[in-house]
């Protein structure tokens, strides 16, 4: 009878996943150490020099929590999942050498190759001298770590912002490199997660005190950095020249989640996080303060700022279509459409232009381009591109149903449709300013 086999143990396992790593290290070793130091570079490395390479590697990227912030478990795992196969594809290009690879292999593989040159001596071994003469440039282009680490900081900082939630905690990470002193030998890479717990404070907004939370985002080289305004860049007069500290209200947080309601969260966060990091302001007919937000560099909706007590307190967020905004009010005068006719069109979210036919119906093209709108085209078209958007969903022809318009009927001057006969003179004057300030 036969008999079964044993499962192998955990540590035997562990010996076998080893094995199979530190093969795949030496083979790609090989193949950066040709491309950067020369096709006889390898064969000229002793076996004791390859063992005590890779005694001495830098080890792959480590995820912890900093010192005193609090990060919870389930941030950190979301982090890992995210970020580390980031890092395994992200590619760094050694042009000069020729060669592409992993940000990965680059701070595991070449950085472990160029620590070795920088200690290896002449006399160290046989070859050694050949060894030293022949790899001088790579071993000592510390320019590859430097422009590793940039890239390296790009992806921190995207990926603290993702985790970041205004209102909620801020979060960023570093990097660093350290001596690995217990159990094993050679360099750990570490990436440290850093956090902020919201500040928030209580306004007076129309007699009545209004909690609002502060805006902040955090970088992989800065740290935290809080957003602001500068009175000048809202043409108001403080009486101060400091820079006025951006807060927000639930209600504009909740508004622009209702609105812009077909990309994550986490996205919509950080492109209005960007929208106040470099601010476009405009004004409404009662001189309101509107921030422009901007999603891939679109222009798509707004934030009314109100300056309360020295702050810049957000206090709601409008779609671009909607009344409150210039472009609604062109959209008003040019096709008579009201706050209600918009709702019922459901014309006030995100979701109805991206995921619809309405970028591809020229006539729906039309009365958005002559109402400044030509922001929400220029997203559908990148969502289109990437075969996001749902093609069964028109609500293209109810529009123009609603509008009056018919298939042979569409007039080429959009004043002639149904609505801005009604305008008064003042209106259309308001309009047309409205439509300058866009322009």
């Amino acid at each position: 009878m036969a008999q079964r086999k044993k499962k192998p143990s955990g540590h035997q396992l562990e010996s076998i996943v080893h094995a199979q790593y530190k093969n795949e290290f030496m083979r790609k070793l090989k193949i950066i150490s040709v491309s950067c130091c020369g096709k006889e570079f390898y064969g000229l490395l002793p076996p004791e020099e390859l063992n005590h390479i890779y005694a001495t590697r830098c080890h792959p990227f480590k995820i912890i929590p900093a010192d005193g912030h609090l990060v919870s478990d389930k941030v950190l795992c979301s982090i890992k999942k995210l970020l580390l196969p980031m890092i395994k594809t992200d590619k760094m290009t050694l042009s000069k050498y020729g060669i592409e690879m992993s940000l990965e292999d680059f701070f595991t593989i070449g950085l472990t190759l160029q620590n070795y040159l920088k200690m290896v001596k002449v006399k160290d071994f046989r070859h050694a001298d050949r060894i030293k003469s022949i790899s001088n440039d790579f071993g000592n282009d510390d320019e590859l770590f430097h422009s590793g680490v940039i890239q390296l900081e790009g992806l921190l900082s995207t990926m603290g912002c993702w985790e970041s939630i205004i209102g909620g905690y801020t979060y960023w990470l570093d990097f660093d490199l350290k001596l690995i002193e217990t159990r094993g030998t050679g360099i750990q890479n570490v990436l440290v997660v850093y956090s902020q717990k919201p500040e928030s404070t209580r306004v007076r907004i129309n007699g009545t005190f209004r909690p609002v939370v502060r805006l902040g985002c955090g970088f992989s080289i800065t740290g935290l950095e809080w957003m602001t305004l500068q009175p000048s860049l809202l043409k108001i007069k403080t009486g101060a020249s400091h820079p006025l500290n951006i807060y927000f209200q639930s209600h504009a947080l909740e508004r622009m989640t209702e609105r812009i309601d077909c990309i994550p969260i986490p996205l919509a966060h950080i492109n209005a996080i960007a929208s106040f990091r470099n601010a476009k302001v405009f004004y409404d007919n009662n001189r309101n303060i509107l921030i422009e937000y901007r999603i891939l560099e679109c222009k798509v909706g707004y934030f009314r700022v109100d300056v309360v007590d020295g702050l810049a307190v957000v206090r709601t967020f409008l779609f671009l279509t909607q009344s409150g905004t210039p472009e609604g009010q062109l959209l008003w005068k040019n096709t008579g459409l009201q706050k209600l006719d918009t709702k019922y069109l459901v014309m006030d979210k995100l979701s109805s232009f991206m995921y619809s036919d309405v970028g591809d119906n020229n006539r729906i093209r039309k009365i958005l381009q002559d109402s400044g709108c030509q922001g929400l085209l220029d997203l559908y078209a990148i969502i289109n591109k990437s075969g996001a958007r749902h093609p069964n969903h028109s609500i293209s022809s109810m529009m123009l149903d609603y509008l009056g318009i018919s298939d042979h009927h569409f007039p080429e001057d959009l004043t002639d449709l149904t609505g801005s006969d009604n305008l008064s003179e003042p209106d259309k004057i308001i309009a047309d300013d409205c439509m300058e300030q866009i322009n």
